[in-house]
């Protein structure tokens, strides 16, 4: 009888062991209550998380490492606990070495007697705060996608629509329609590229635009194309789309009529920043043509079209820019000043 005593004793001793082994060797907190909440016990892994001892995490001690916005909420869960038999809700818990609150879901299971009442629960609380904020980012990256979508869809309804009113035939109107078309497709490849959320730098806007109609070298230079500036100037999303357009009518105007339709003539293109205020600076654009023979009657005019609105009228309107567009005796000379936001400009900052 004592022998059948002893190894009952030393079978439940060897449960218990392996019960705290495995409890102890999960990641997530663990521990026991009663009533409404009131613990009996806390894991190694919550007093190592939150920096509360045993007893101060025992009857409702735990709920003070629990954000105090949270805790009338978890109270609720546990009223309602008692009347349905689950428990389940989220709070932020106390991360005692890193000194903030991190999101946990907390579930326990009731443990009922003989005569189905709940004696005690059993309960885990399992950090989910890098889901939160992934669930968080992807909300802000569906609305910003919405956003774009709707704006890309009038942007092409715009493209669209001025085409056809410049297009005397079918066939001008699917040249046009499609040079523009992929100006728009090459500005959204860049804004899908960005890394870690970076801006599409102005620089990488201009190249993208006229390597798309002539070799450039790895400074964005050619012999008849000079560009200088400073690197890195960042645009915010919602101007480079137009920006772009406005790019793009500006080149494939200078191939078709301006400096890149004749072997004498020279595309420069500079530009620069200065401050505004806190927040924004101005970023300067200078398009200059040289050495070109103004068209005569018999050529289509270069001071008229929709590139011409774009810079006059949707960059002004858009963007808030301030722009001209003149053509001079050598050639066609346009400017746009334009607020970009305040980041700062990489040390290896101007190229020739």
């Amino acid at each position: 009888m004592i022998n059948d005593q002893r190894v009952a004793l030393e079978a439940l001793e060897q449960s218990e062991l392996r019960f705290r082994t495995l409890i102890e060797g999960i990641p997530q907190l663990v521990w026991r209550a009663v009533d409404s909440g009131k613990w009996t016990w806390s894991s190694p892994q919550w007093r190592d998380y939150t920096g509360q001892s045993e007893d101060e995490s025992l009857a409702t001690g735990w709920l003070r490492a629990f954000h105090p916005d949270d805790r009338e909420a978890v109270q609720s869960a546990w009223t309602r606990a008692n009347e349905t038999g689950t428990l389940e809700f989220e709070g932020r818990v106390l991360h005692a070495r890193e000194g903030r609150f991190r999101h946990f879901r907390s579930r326990a299971v009731a443990v009922r007697g003989d005569t189905g009442s709940i004696i005690e629960w059993l309960g885990t609380s399992t950090d989910i705060d890098d889901l939160v904020h992934l669930q968080q980012q992807q909300k802000v990256l569906v609305q910003e996608l919405q956003h774009r979508t709707r704006n890309l869809m009038a942007v092409v309804h715009a493209i669209t629509t001025r085409t056809i009113k410049q297009s005397p035939d079918l066939n001008t109107f699917k040249t046009g329609i499609d040079d523009r078309l992929r100006a728009l497709g090459r500005a959204q490849g860049l804004l899908s590229r960005r890394d870690g959320g970076l801006r599409v730098a102005f620089d990488t806007l201009l190249r993208e635009e006229l390597a798309a109609h002539v070799s450039l070298d790895d400074h964005g230079n050619s012999e008849q194309v000079s560009t200088c500036g400073p690197q890195g100037i960042g645009l915010q999303s919602a101007t480079v789309q137009t920006l772009a357009l406005a790019l793009h009518e500006l080149t494939t105007n200078a191939i078709k009529y301006g400096a890149l339709s004749e072997s004498g003539g020279h595309l420069h293109v500079e530009w620069d920043i200065e401050p505004m205020d806190e927040n924004r600076r101005l970023l300067r654009v200078h398009w200059r043509e040289s050495g070109v023979k103004m068209p005569d009657t018999n050529h289509p005019p270069r001071d008229g079209g929709y590139g011409r609105e774009l810079i006059e009228r949707a960059l002004p309107y858009q963007l808030g820019a301030q722009t001209s567009f003149a053509l001079k005796a050598d050639g066609a000379h346009c400017t746009i000043a334009m607020a970009v936001p305040f980041d700062e400009i990489p040390e290896e900052k101007y190229h020739d």
